[in-house]
């Protein structure tokens, strides 16, 4: 895979992810890059706060940067076999475990992801 189709497949599933992961937590609360997030140089906990209508004017609501660091190698086997596998915190996620002779790829991909948590109902 060259860097052009490596990079527009990376946009790709990180694209979808967010929304899949939108979708799915619609009724909880979580916003993932959430629009309308005014950035805070204050607190470096915080990436910076939410600023919506129906939010609190006093109590803004904070974003977080969930922090990626992913490994992604691909490899070509002897036997001309072809595997993708992606490394997270270092556990490898593959198909097929068996051991052979093979040239791999490794390329490593860091990016952040703002998302805004649910917040209590009190």
């Amino acid at each position: 895979m060259d860097l052009k189709d490596f990079i527009k497949e990376a946009i790709k599933d990180i694209s979808e992810a967010i929304a899949e992961t939108n979708s799915e937590l619609l009724g909880v609360g979580t916003i993932v890059n959430p629009k309308d997030v005014v950035p805070s140089s204050k607190n470096e906990e915080v990436y910076g706060f939410l600023l919506k209508e129906q939010e609190n004017q006093d109590y803004r609501r904070p974003v977080h940067l969930v922090k990626f660091d992913v490994a992604v190698s691909s490899a070509t086997k002897k036997d001309g076999k072809e595997g993708i596998g992606v490394t997270v915190v270092g556990i490898k996620l593959g198909k097929d475990g068996t051991q052979a002779d093979e040239s791999s790829m490794s390329s490593r991909l860091q990016f952040s992801i703002p998302v805004a948590l649910p917040v209590g109902k009190k």
